[in-house]
């Protein structure tokens, strides 16, 4: 089983987290799925205009990790330590 971390991050300056509690199968599940939330999420706030960064990570049972960053190449360095303090969407 593989949980999922989102952070969504707009222009860098305002960011959201998501931590949906439920178990994907496989890494690839786990990723779709906060490709998805995180389309939800920019769509939801209408800001479709503003620079969007998202991570998503995908961590396994066995501790490994799978981490992707949709947006700029050097967007990881933008995002919050402790996304369970983050505002969601719900």
């Amino acid at each position: 089983m593989f949980h999922l971390v989102l952070t969504t991050c707009f222009a860098g300056i305002l960011c959201y987290g998501s931590q949906p509690d439920m178990g994907y199968v496989s890494a690839e599940r786990c990723l779709q799925q906060g490709v998805i939330i995180s389309g939800l999420a920019r769509a939801n706030l209408g800001h479709s205009q503003m620079e969007q960064t998202s991570r998503i990570v995908c961590s396994g049972a066995d501790g490994a990790a799978t981490v992707v960053v949709l947006g700029r190449e050097d967007a990881a360095l933008d995002f919050p330590a402790d996304v369970s303090s983050l505002p969601t969407i719900e």
